[in-house]
């Protein structure tokens, strides 16, 4: 086995056309055939199967496609770390976050760490906790930053917590609750609350803590957005009320677009974290970004 053969997989697995593959990797279509029927006597196991005429992965080739990606992203991720050695000013730091990380808190920290080394590319990907896990799986990303709320296995990844993201209550300005410093939660009860659709961790996050403030969910007229600036805009035209992390408002609340109220309840509050491979060696780029994170706190 080699990487040639990895590649040729890969690539195969991609478009399922021998003629296609050999386009992308600069050689013949009797070359790409070699490296695939290499790579399954060595394997023993066949990777694809012709049904109807097209090109298929087995079941076996679709289990051994996430191995072939995870060894080519290790292989180029090493060669990078290599080069950066001897420049730290150069290479790309694949960061994955999500939504709420992605577009609130990680700006201002890539902004700062250009300042210092703009020759290091940098990749955000933002996206759903799911897909940022896979992500992580494969080694397609150097580390991925998240709420504490979200699951994941600390055996195999290290998770470290670098920032706490308080939660307040925004209202519009014409509110009758704007007038107020602090009010608790059980005080919203009969209110229209914004808040985002079902499978979302934030959700997820504010109707536990709801019901251990003795809010029942159930009993609040709520209504689904998808988006936080969507709640945002909502709570400004007087659709209702949210709680949402004061991270995302500060410009609004400045503004006077949106009044805040502190909860009496310390419940809302949730670190920031951000998660790598335990046994990842990461980037001296990678090590340079992360070390800029609790900045955030200031």
């Amino acid at each position: 086995m080699d990487i040639g053969q990895l590649e040729a997989f890969v690539v195969l697995s991609e478009c399922l056309s021998v003629t296609r593959a050999a386009e992308q990797l600069y050689c013949t279509q009797p070359a790409v055939s070699i490296r695939i029927k290499k790579l399954e006597e060595t394997l023993n196991t066949p990777l694809f199967e012709r049904l109807n005429n097209r090109l298929h992965l087995t079941s076996q080739g679709v289990v051994y496609r996430e191995y072939a990606l995870q060894i080519l992203n290790l292989l180029k991720q090493s060669r990078e770390h290599m080069r950066q050695f001897d420049n730290p000013d150069s290479g790309t730091v694949n960061v994955g976050a999500s939504h709420f990380c992605g577009v609130w808190l990680l700006p201002r920290i890539m902004a700062d760490f250009k300042k210092t080394f703009p020759g290091v590319n940098i990749r955000l990907d933002i996206s759903t906790t799911e897909k940022l896990s896979r992500k992580l799986a494969a080694h397609e990303t150097d580390f991925i930053i998240i709420s504490d709320y979200i699951d994941i296995d600390t055996k195999k990844y290290r998770l470290v917590n670098f920032l706490s993201d308080s939660f307040v209550l925004i209202c519009p300005p014409d509110h009758w609750l704007a007038a107020r410093q602090e009010c608790s939660i059980r005080e919203i009860q009969d209110e229209t609350f914004l808040i985002k659709p079902a499978f979302s961790a934030t959700r997820s996050f504010l109707l536990e803590n709801l019901r251990r403030a003795g809010v029942e969910p159930e009993r609040l007229r709520l209504v689904e957005i998808g988006s936080l600036e969507g709640i945002k805009q909502g709570v400004v035209y007087g659709l209702g009320i949210s709680v949402v992390s004061r991270l995302a408002v500060e410009q609004e609340i400045r503004s006077g677009q949106i009044r805040e109220i502190k909860l009496k309840e310390p419940l809302f509050l949730r670190g920031i974290s951000y998660a790598h491979h335990r046994d990842k060696l990461l980037s001296p780029a990678a090590q340079n970004f992360l070390a800029r994170l609790p900045a955030l706190k200031s």
